[in-house]
């Protein structure tokens, strides 16, 4: 099991994250018709990410998505903040210029994360999506 300190953020992190699943709610417009728009169970099934965390709050998102591309926020220009979530859990925010918002928060006592992702502004496929993944430490 790992454990937070206070002086977590001195350390070098990496955990990995498998299959999410969870729920995305669809909007109507673009690729998405009246009829398949609304709430739906969803997941990324042949997914990964992996969440950094390099001295203090310098972190990157790396995500492996069914296509089996692997794609890190930050050289996708990507902001990526990290925070502390207590002695608990750690989250990191993802911001993209595009209006792409992302959140991973972890709690390491279940080490289980919680991703929620924003596209709403897109225009081919506007949604927004909460998903639940199993991790470890690497």
């Amino acid at each position: 099991m790992l454990f937070i300190s206070s002086n977590l953020f001195a350390e070098t992190l990496s955990v990995s994250c498998e299959a999410s699943k969870g729920y995305s709610y669809y909007f109507e417009g673009g690729a998405v018709p009246k009829s398949k728009s609304g709430f739906t169970e969803d997941e990324i099934s042949g997914g990964k990410i992996t969440l950094t965390l390099k001295d203090k709050d310098k972190g990157d998102v790396l995500s492996m998505d069914a296509s089996g591309v692997l794609k890190s926020a930050t050289s996708q220009e990507g902001v990526v903040m990290v925070l502390q979530a207590g002695e608990g859990g750690i989250n990191w925010f993802v911001m993209y210029e595009d209006g792409v918002i992302e959140t991973y928060s972890l709690n390491v006592a279940s080490m289980k994360m919680a991703s929620y992702r924003n596209t709403v502004g897109n225009p081919f496929v506007a949604k927004n999506s909460l998903f639940i993944s199993n991790c470890e430490a690497i």
